[in-house]
């Protein structure tokens, strides 16, 4: 949890590791198959009804989730909001390439970017895929778009991670943040409006990410994926955060009125 001095370190000694790791795991992760699929698939997964003679529900994370939308093709997001009770984030969305290391260019207090090739897919009510958000988080400038979600994040896994308290996911100790749970990310693009609920976020050491096979599992349909560092309190820690939220209803543009 050493501080990092500068932004330049702070993307590229941490970015560099945890992109190598990807390259790594994706050839592993696509190579495996229904057996390997990560928890946030379960939800959109069909399941073997019960017994006629049960009376038992079925478990909310057992049900295969209808999803109410309108029809959305596949597009570049241009508008990027976050909703939490207590703040709002609202940034541009600008595409990068799945170049080493995974650095979000340009504006960084109003824009968040997505990887447009090579890792991921267009959002979409059709749910191809995961789309992949990358953003900047640094204690050294307040104004940086996704200190708001760090911030909540580190403040809730510090004791965790002080106390080891972790769940490990393909092998890698992650440390739960139940603080995002249920806020809404809204995707706006071309040809509609795509709002996801979160149902999980982590903090994860930088040089393990691309190890964590649910984060790199990137045909997890309906799926949102934010990235962004850790930072509290004027220290950067050696920290990715990563959210996951899911579709949970979609506008096509020629419905708005």
């Amino acid at each position: 949890m050493t501080a990092i001095t500068s932004r330049r370190r702070l993307l590229i000694a941490g970015g560099a590791a945890l992109v190598a790791a990807l390259a790594a795991s994706v050839i592993v992760v696509l190579t495996r198959g229904p057996a390997d699929a990560p928890a946030g698939k379960l939800a959109a997964a069909p399941v073997a009804k019960p017994a006629p003679s049960s009376t038992a529900p079925v478990p909310p994370h057992h049900r295969r989730v209808r999803v109410p939308h309108e029809t959305v093709a596949a597009a570049a997001p241009t508008r990027f909001s976050y909703r939490a009770p207590a703040w709002t984030i609202r940034a541009n969305v600008c595409g990068m390439a799945y170049v080493r290391p995974l650095d979000p260019p340009g504006e960084q207090h109003h824009t968040v970017c997505w990887v447009q090739h090579g890792f991921g897919f267009a959002p979409g009510s059709a749910g191809r895929g995961t789309t992949y958000v990358l953003g900047h988080a640094w204690a050294e400038d307040p104004r940086e778009v996704l200190n708001k979600i760090s911030a909540t994040a580190m403040r809730e896994v510090l004791p965790k991670i002080a106390h080891h308290r972790h769940r490990t996911m393909s092998g890698v100790a992650t440390y739960p943040v139940t603080h995002l749970d249920s806020d809404v990310i809204t995707l706006r693009t071309s040809a509609g409006s795509l709002r996801y609920t979160v149902r999980s976020a982590y903090a994860v050491a930088k040089a393990d990410a691309g190890s964590v096979t649910a984060l790199m599992n990137q045909h997890t349909e309906h799926r949102v994926v934010i990235i962004t560092c850790g930072e509290l309190h004027g220290v950067d820690y050696d920290y990715n955060i990563i959210v996951n939220a899911f579709l949970t209803s979609s506008q096509a543009l020629t419905s708005r009125t």
